[in-house]
């Protein structure tokens, strides 16, 4: 069956404050979780009438929480063995996701194995470094949809302005879904939406929100002002 999107290839960032139900939903978006109650459409025929494998073919995702096989990293990006994995695309990947410069590092690159407990020559990577290893993770798998659940959390504010400037190139011809708290990562969006209690309680791209002047202005204003005295105090 095939899938069509409504809008092709849109950014949709979704925002709001923690346990407004971000996670959940996109959760329940790419069929990991399933709603007690009523149901979910895709082109109009339910996602339950979908052969599995297929729908899941849809999505890469990247999650805030993440764990990594006792392989190498290119076995761990691609999901393949060394010799099934497409080396050029993986490269391009790890670039894409800013994690290729710190694998070229390691002695044994992208050959190096992850999981210490199981390898005694193996490397850990960091909080950033796994959410940078799991964005090269679904750049690879080249999905249609991309789903991207506060991608940037852990990572350094530079590792984050680059991933924002790297967004537009890997999101190109993809769908993609952008959860963030941090509103101003969202400005590059097509379309916002605000969950609040469960329900969509604003909508529509930023100019369009900040002249409305409502939740989304004041949290955004709120979070410009923060960020702009952090920036003072550093400078001070």
């Amino acid at each position: 069956m095939p899938w069509k999107p409504a809008i092709p290839c849109q950014k949709l960032a979704m925002v709001g404050l923690n346990g407004a139900g971000k996670t959940t939903l996109i959760k329940l978006m790419c069929g990991l979780y399933r709603p007690t109650e009523g149901d979910i459409l895709l082109n109009g025929v339910s996602v339950n009438d979908y052969d599995r494998d297929e729908y899941f073919r849809l999505f890469s995702t990247v999650f805030q929480d993440m764990d990594v096989l006792p392989v190498t990293i290119a076995e761990n990006i691609s999901g393949k063995t060394a010799e099934e994995t497409d080396f050029p695309k993986l490269y391009d990947c790890m670039k894409k996701s800013v994690i290729y410069d710190k694998v070229m590092s390691l002695p044994q690159k992208e050959n190096t194995h992850l999981v210490k407990t199981v390898y005694d020559d193996a490397t850990d990577f960091s909080g950033g470094q796994m959410q940078k290893l799991a964005l090269a993770k679904a750049l690879y798998k080249s999905a249609p949809v991309l789903l991207l659940d506060e991608p940037t959390a852990t990572l350094d504010p530079i590792a984050e302005q680059e991933m924002y400037l790297n967004y537009a190139n890997f999101s190109k011809w993809k769908s993609s879904v952008f959860i963030s708290h941090r509103l101003a990562s969202t400005r590059f969006c097509d379309r916002i939406i605000l969950i609040s209690d469960g329900t969509i309680a604003e909508e529509g791209a930023h100019p369009q929100l900040m002249k409305a002047g409502r939740t989304y202005a004041e949290l955004f204003n709120m979070q410009s002002s923060y960020y702009n005295e952090m920036e003072a105090d550093k400078n001070a």
